[in-house]
């Protein structure tokens, strides 16, 4: 072997490590702390009882949002197109 080459080869293995090396402390994060752990706790806590706290008592499950969709009318609209198309009487 050349000594040209021993030379090519420790070069490119030191670029090699350097690149991992920089590789490895930039994917490296920072710890958290136990202040900042409970500190999100908190704000998280905050966020429920707030969400809580906004619903009106007398309020129902389905009156918060949409009423559910009529899926009876629909079903019975579709089972008589079946029917239709397979020559029955359909309702």
């Amino acid at each position: 072997m050349s000594p040209s080459l021993g030379v090519l080869a420790v070069l490119v293995n030191a670029a090699v490590a350097a690149a991992a090396l920089l590789l490895w402390r930039r994917g490296r994060r920072p710890g958290v702390t136990a202040a900042q752990r409970l500190a999100a706790a908190r704000r998280a806590t905050r966020g429920l009882r707030r969400e809580s706290s906004s619903r009106r008592p007398d309020r129902g499950h389905f009156q918060d949002g949409d009423r559910p969709g009529d899926r009876h009318s629909a079903a019975i609209l579709e089972n008589s197109a079946y029917g239709d198309a397979a020559g029955g009487s359909g309702l």
